[in-house]
């Protein structure tokens, strides 16, 4: 394996807008599709269908500017590359080290699909499903993005005829007034508790937002990745809409309100149908998560790297091009907390607020986007006035702080420390490292 990150010519332009597509998907729809909607059914009961196409929506104002921005710009490093154009270099250091942390959410995925994988088959263990899971990803993304990319898009596909399975014959076995709003459980709990749901399900709704990183992979970033981006929004309402009408409809709320999507699965699937189910939907759902998340993860560390603000030869490829020190580093931040049984949920809650600020501070840099690349945002494909744009801007801005409200409600006061705490240290070392002569804000963003 190399030594350096330069021994290694990087490939470009292999990916097409139906690799990008099935990554943006394979990335969103996780174990959330199952998880959720019981829980969000015991708050808003049968219209928590509904609750989850207003989640999309919020979730893509979230990301809102994203199409546009990428339309203009083709980004190396994804958000750091962003962050580090346009908000700065004392920016760009914080953003790369408050990334870091977050690269625990691959632990997430292989606690989930071992527990997915031990409830359809109670002899396997589930820690070491969960680590065999991740292993098997990890070895497939030390093969490059190319090879991710196909496997991804096979994983899909299937994910797709899994949970079309269920939404169709779901569909053809609902008893619930699902459409009537005017039904006394439609709105369960009145406008917060539909609003509650929302706020629930926003989390499993914009992962589709990874495709971006691929700027150098994909074959035409202008017109290929805003295009999957957006194509994105309607698979996700269609798919996570009718998986959620089915949860809602088919038995009575007080049976569904609270549990999770297997129950339903079992009453209207036979016993064959169901064992595909739970392959296809909960295990290949997080299967195409943990696939995309390891190289969605590695993208933006490898060019704050190269730039100098961590040690540049932590961004070493393989003769794949693989990121493999970044890999490792990644797939290890996964492993290690399900086998040492961490409580996943208290490591995510510590680092919410972190990713909080972070996003802020994406948010800060979609406004500079007319300033700063004036003549290519003029000559973009998807060009609108700049008040529209910084109007897109805003919905993002409104979406992330009804969310960082929210987050705040629910954390604990040793938690908010903790997460200042590191939004701090994160700051000091973006201010101090930007003065070194080493750290540089590589050409990592092209207007070409």
């Amino acid at each position: 394996m190399s030594s350096t990150a330069k021994e290694v010519k990087e490939k470009t332009g292999y990916l097409k807008r139906s690799d990008l597509y099935t990554i943006g998907v394979g990335q969103a729809i996780g174990s959330g599709v199952l998880t959720l909607i019981g829980p969000a059914i015991l708050l808003t009961g049968q219209s928590a269908w509904l609750a989850y196409v207003a989640a999309c929506i919020w979730g893509f104002m979230m990301i809102a500017p994203i199409p546009w921005i990428t339309s203009t710009l083709k980004l190396g490093g994804g958000f750091y590359s962003l962050v580090g154009d346009m908000a700065g270099k004392r920016v760009a250091g914080m953003y790369a080290v408050g990334f870091l942390p977050q690269t625990i959410n691959l632990a997430t995925y292989g606690v989930a699909i071992g527990m997915y994988a031990n409830s359809l088959w109670p002899q396997i263990n589930a820690k070491w499903f969960g680590i065999a899971a991740l292993s098997v990803f990890f070895v497939i993304n030390l093969c490059g993005v190319d090879v991710m990319a196909k496997v991804q898009k096979i994983l899909v596909i299937l994910l797709f005829v899994a949970l079309g399975l269920f939404i169709i014959l779901g569909v053809l076995q609902l008893k619930n007034p699902v459409f009537d709003f005017t039904a006394p459980d439609f709105f369960s709990n009145g406008p917060s508790g539909f609003f509650s749901a929302i706020l629930l399900y926003v989390y499993s709704t914009n992962g589709y937002s990874c495709i971006m990183n691929y700027g150098k992979q994909a074959k035409d970033a202008h017109k290929d990745i805003p295009k999957a981006l957006l194509y994105c929004v309607p698979t996700l309402m269609v798919v996570y809409g009718g998986v959620a009408l089915v949860a809602s409809g088919v038995l009575p709320l007080d049976q569904v309100a609270g549990q999770p999507l297997t129950l339903v699965a079992k009453n209207i699937l036979n016993p064959a149908l169901f064992t595909v189910f739970m392959i296809g939907g909960p295990v290949l759902a997080l299967s195409s998560s943990i696939n995309s998340t390891i190289s969605n993860n590695c993208i933006p560390v490898a060019q704050s790297c190269k730039d100098g603000w961590l040690p540049k030869s932590w961004a070493a490829q393989n003769r794949r091009g693989a990121y493999w020190k970044l890999m490792t580093f990644t797939y290890l931040m996964g492993i290690l907390p399900v086998l040492l049984d961490f409580s996943i949920s208290d490591v995510v809650n510590n680092i919410m607020l972190l990713a909080s600020a972070l996003a802020f501070l994406q948010i800060y840099a979609y406004f500079q986007l007319p300033k700063k690349h004036a003549e290519a945002w003029e000559k973009s494909s998807m060009h609108i006035s700049n008040g529209k744009y910084y109007f897109l801007c805003c919905l993002s801005l409104f979406a992330y702080i009804c969310i960082f409200i929210n987050s705040c409600r629910s954390l604990k006061l040793p938690v908010v420390i903790i997460s200042l705490i590191a939004i701090v240290i994160c700051m000091a070392y973006g201010w101090f490292r930007s003065a070194s002569p080493d750290v540089k804000i590589e050409t990592s963003v092209w207007e070409e």
